[in-house]
Parts: C-alpha cells; structure tokens; sequence
C-alpha cells in the first residue's frame, strides 16, 4: 500500500499529460481539417488581440469551406474579416486579394453604404502599402464623387452624413499618399494603354485638386498633380488643354511652397501652349502672363515681369480699345454693381434688387426650379447696350454655353439670388460653421452673385469648366470673388472655386489687367483710384508699390458716390466708408 500511495501521483500526472498530448492532437486535427472549427479559433484569437496569429487561421478556415463545396457569397464575410487580421500581419498583397474578392461579390454589392466605404478605404491603403498609387487613385477619386459638394461644405446640415465621412475618409487618407508619392521626383503614372495611363492620370488630378484646397496637405497635392501632368505631357503633348489646365492647380501650389522656379516653367510652358493655340493676340493669354509676371515679381526680377504688364496692356488695348477705362461708371457704383461686399463692406438689410428676372428666361441651365427666387438675377443691363444680350442672365448663359463647348461638362447656375432673410436663416442652420456666409455679407443679396454648378455638385478647381472660366469670365464681366488664400469670410478656408461675382465687362477687364492679383475685394473697394489712374493711362508698376491699395482708405466711395465728391473723414474703417446705412450688419 505505502508504493502504491508513492506511484498515484506520478500516474495521473504522466496519465493528464498523455490526455493533453491526445487532446492537442486531436484539436490541431479538428481546426486543420473542420472549417467551422477553424473559424471559431480564428474568431478566438481575434478576440483576444492576436490578429496576426489569427490569420493563418482564417485563411485555413475560408480554403476548407471552400473545398466543403462554400460558394465565393459563404465566405466573403469571412474574406474581408481575415483581410483586417492580415492587415495586422503587413501582409498587404493578401489584403488586397481577400478585399477584392469579398467586394465584387453579391454579399459585398448589397452591403449598406458605410459598410462598403470601410473595406474599399481598407482595400486602398493596402494598394498604396504595395506603392500601387493608381489603384488607390481610382479608389479615392470614386469617394470624391460620392462625396459631391461634402467637399465643398463638410460641415453642411444639408449633405449626407454618408456622403461625408467620403469625404472624411479622402482628407484622412493624405498622409498615406504622401509617403507613397514624391512630390520633388514625380512618379511615372503606370497603364497598359496611353487610355489607362490618361484615365489615372484623370483620377490624380481631381485628388490633387482637393487635397490643394486642404491645409497642410500641400506636399501630396504636389506630388499627385506633378505625376498627373508628366503623365498627360507625355502621352497628350504640352500644348493639350487637358496639360494646360494642370498649370492653374500645379503653379499655385508650388508658388505656395516656394518652388518659384518650377512654377516660373509650368507657366512659361502654359503661356506658350495657349499662345499656339488661341493665337498670340488673344486677351486669354493675360491670365498666364499675369501668373507668370506675379512669379517674377516675387523673384524681384521686375524689368522682365514689367515686360510682360507692356505685353498684356498691349493686347488689351488692341482688343478693347485705347481708351477702354475712359468713362468713370459711377453708375455702377451706386447700383452695387462694382461694389465689395464682405465681412468688411456689409450691405444693408433693407437692400434688395429691383431689377431680378428668371435666369431661365435668358437659357441659364438651371439646377432648380426656374420660378424660385434662387434661380434669379439681377438684369444689370448696360443702358447704352442692347437689353437683350448686355445684362448679366445673357451674358453668364454664354459663358456657360462657351464653357460647356470647351469642357464637354454639364454646367448650371446653382444659387443666385438669395434676401436677406433667407441668408440669416442658412446660416442658422448651419450653426456658425464657416460655410455659409452670414446674412448682410452675402454677395447674393446683390443678386450679381452666381453659384455654378458642374456635373451636378459644386464646380471645382480640378474642372475643365474652371479653367474656361478662370480664362474667359472677365470679357463676360464675372470675376472670382473668394479665391485661394482670401480672408473675407469669417472661416479658415473660404475660397470658393464656385463662386463668380457680375461687375459688369469693364471693372472685370480692369481687374485682369491692372487689379492685384486674387484681391479682388481690395480690389473693388479702390475701383475708383484704379479707373482715374486706367483712364489717364497709369497703371500699376512692377516692384512698386501699388498706390492704389496704398490710399484705399481716403479713396474709397459709398453709395455710390466718386471719391472726390466725398469730404476727408478721419478714422474710419472702409466699411463705414463705403456704407455709412450697414453699421449693424457686420456684427451679425
């Protein structure tokens, strides 16, 4: 008895382990030959935070399901579980295979939207993990057209909230473009056609376009519009437009980053190709020589950027006429029509148009209702012009119908006329985000202000149409009234690429040609300085100081007035100035 007392505990340790050698045995046959089984462990181990241990798991899971006769809809979910545990394991070529998979079949065609979002997301960071840029492209550029104007407004009451996590989604996913891409080194857009590599290039451009309107993500906007515009260069020639319009996204990106040299060549190069292909009289060039003067001026080279003011006077005054700022419209004036409006020249409340009419009625596209007063504008007609074709409706529709012609893209009026009622109550609504300015700020009370649309959603730096309107507004009198870089909204980012402002052809053709360049309120608010020196002949000299911002405060005019009918006032703000009635409305 006392050996037998000896052995027990020695037996059933040895028996234990020989029952968990026989069990593990067992198990490890179970989970490499049952899927069921082997999805349970790979669900375990998920749960306990060993994703990466977990894959090889799934991965035996979905191949004996597979084998058991499971259809590629059995196990996609699983498909698109064990991509986020392979995700952990940085094995990013079979993230992508599981992702692609699992979505192109009818299991992933029919999931909820937000569903579908994160595993595309998912899929195209692990194509940019792989350095496979265009597949990412082509990923991202569909979020930024499901985004639609949540790119514009990302903080509107209005948008889906669907559509704005696409649009969240595109802004978080910045960083990973840039350490894929190079903005100093363009890379070589990849095709198995020239159609393939204009596609990518396409897709590159337009997340370029955005990510340039997004702070602090100047570097990756660089890099991916510097590989688009390699990428159309090579396969379309500098001289295509679809090249040239790369310039308006590229050059002011790299004049933002003090790349002055690279910028002074894109604009030399857009200068040339536009000069061959409008002909080397066209007033259309001025937009590039005024580019490229304003990069010359910043490298203090001002004999050559002067030359190039001589040149662009030049082809105005062939074009226009010699004496084409001689009459000063102080009419104009007084009908708000040349008139700032902003945060810093409010307009009264009381202040509303006499003179709106249909849009419709003069073929504007419309994007609502032709009879709401949304969808109106001020006639402004020329009282020495014909009244049917020289007025704002006639002359934004052929804008619009040139521009259409030049982009092949649909192109609407959006907004017009909007009181002041109506802008108090949009900006309620959207509770002081920035995105809609407040009521007695707003441009559209003037009913001279119109939101274009393109393709349905808010017209967009990255646009063909943009281009023609950036070229071409100002000989149908619209300027761009919020551009990169202004502060006359209260918000952090309010250029508006949609936004274009009637001052009638005249004030429009000053502006391109003797205006500061993207300060068109500084601008409108010293029209009367800039007509009386245009008049006589004198206009603004490169490297010196531009009188006219100079003496802005004892220049400017209200209601209407000419400066030199105004007596001295001391101490007083340009918008008191320019509107004595509007004290009130700045604070608003």
């Amino acid at each position: 008895m006392p050996a037998m007392k000896l052995r027990s505990p020695f037996m059933f340790s040895s028996a234990f382990v020989l029952l968990a050698i026989l069990f593990a045995s067992y198990f490890n046959v179970v989970i490499r030959t049952d899927a069921d089984a082997a999805e349970d462990r790979f669900h375990a181990l998920v749960a306990l935070g060993a994703p990466s241990i977990a894959a090889d798991h799934g991965e035996r899971a979905i191949s004996l399901s597979l084998k058991a006769g499971a259809d590629a809809n059995d196990v996609a979910a699983l498909k698109a579980q064990v991509a986020g545990a392979q995700t952990f394991a940085k094995n990013y070529s079979r993230v992508s295979d599981l992702l692609l998979d699992a979505l192109i079949t009818d299991w992933g065609q029919e999931l909820p939207p937000t569903d579908r979002l994160d595993l595309e997301d998912q899929l195209a960071r692990a194509y940019l993990h792989q350095g496979d840029v265009e597949k990412a492209a082509a990923i991202y550029a569909s979020f930024l057209e499901l985004a639609g104007d949540a790119v514009a407004l990302p903080n509107d009451t209005r948008i889906s909230p669907v559509a704005k996590q696409y649009a969240a989604r595109l802004t978080e996913a910045g960083d990973a473009f840039l350490r894929t891409v190079n903005h100093a080194q363009p890379r070589e857009v990849k095709g198995a056609t020239p159609e393939h590599i204009l596609a990518s290039a396409s897709q590159l451009s337009d997340l370029g376009g955005f990510y340039a309107t997004r702070q602090g993500h100047e570097y990756t906007a660089a890099g991916l519009l510097a590989a688009a515009y390699e990428a159309r260069k090579r396969v379309l020639g500098g001289d295509h437009q679809d090249t040239v319009q790369l310039t308006l996204m590229l050059g002011p990106l790299y004049s933002r980053m003090g790349r002055l040299q690279d910028a002074e060549a894109l604009y030399l190069d857009a200068f040339h190709a536009q000069e061959r292909a409008k002909g080397a009289n066209s007033p259309d060039l001025s937009l590039y020589i005024k580019l490229l003067a304003g990069i010359y001026e910043r490298q203090e080279r001002y004999t050559e950027a002067q030359a190039l003011y001589e040149h662009m006077r030049g082809l105005f005054r062939d074009a226009f006429g010699a004496q084409r700022y001689a009459v000063n419209r102080e009419r104009d004036r007084r009908e708000y029509i040349n008139r700032p409006v902003s945060q810093h020249f409010p307009v009264d409340d009381t202040y509303s148009p006499n003179d709106l009419v249909s849009a419709a009625e003069y073929f504007v596209p419309t994007a609502k209702g032709p009879n709401i007063d949304e969808m109106k504008l001020r006639l402004a007609p020329d009282h020495e012009g014909d009244a049917l074709e020289d007025n704002l409706p006639a002359r934004l529709a052929q804008l619009i119908a040139l521009c259409r012609s030049e982009s092949g893209q649909s192109i609407s009026l959006r907004s017009g006329y909007r009181s002041f009622s109506t802008q108090r109550i949009l900006h309620a609504n959207n509770a002081d985000k920035g995105t809609v300015t407040p009521a007695g700020v707003s441009e559209h009370q003037t009913g001279l202000a119109a939101d274009i649309n393109v393709n349905n959603r808010f017209m967009r730096q990255s646009d063909r149409a943009y281009q023609c309107f950036e070229e071409n507004a100002f000989r149908f009198g619209f300027i761009l009234s919020y551009p990169p870089g202004n502060d006359y909204l209260p918000t952090a980012d309010s250029y508006e690429p949609w936004h274009w402002r009637y001052v009638g052809i005249q004030t429009a053709q000053l502006y391109r040609e003797a205006g500061p360049y993207n300060m068109p309120q500084e601008f409108l608010a010293a029209l009367p300085c800039y007509q009386e020196r245009a008049a006589s002949g004198i206009f603004p000299t490169a490297g010196e100081v531009d009188l006219c911002l100079e003496g802005r405060h004892e220049r400017l005019a209200d209601a209407g007035e000419p400066a030199s009918a105004q007596p001295q006032r001391e101490n007083q703000d340009p918008a008191r100035i320019l509107n004595e009635s509007a004290k009130g409305v700045a604070k608003r």
